[in-house]
């Protein structure tokens, strides 16, 4: 249970950074006389997307379950029960 509620913090902070970081890229040229965020739109989505690659594991394992057909073997599975 312990890593769905950090894979779900993970993509909400990668959405909250991206948010941010692209507000701050349309407003601070305007509010700072021109001057830019050193970051590109690419870069900045980049870094939201290895928040998301990187720390949901959870996610990232029922994606490819669902979309490859890769799944635990059953004695897998109940070893990973039995460490829950």
């Amino acid at each position: 249970m312990k890593a769905k509620k950090i894979s779900l913090a993970a993509i909400v902070f990668a959405c909250v950074w991206v948010g941010a970081l692209l507000l701050a890229k349309a407003v601070v040229p305007v509010v700072l006389d021109g001057r830019a965020i050193g970051l590109s739109v690419p870069e900045i989505i980049a870094s939201g997307a290895f928040f998301v690659v990187a720390c949901t594991p959870v996610y990232r394992s029922i994606w490819l379950d669902k979309q490859l057909g890769i799944a635990a073997s059953d004695d897998e599975e109940q070893t990973e029960a039995a460490v829950e």
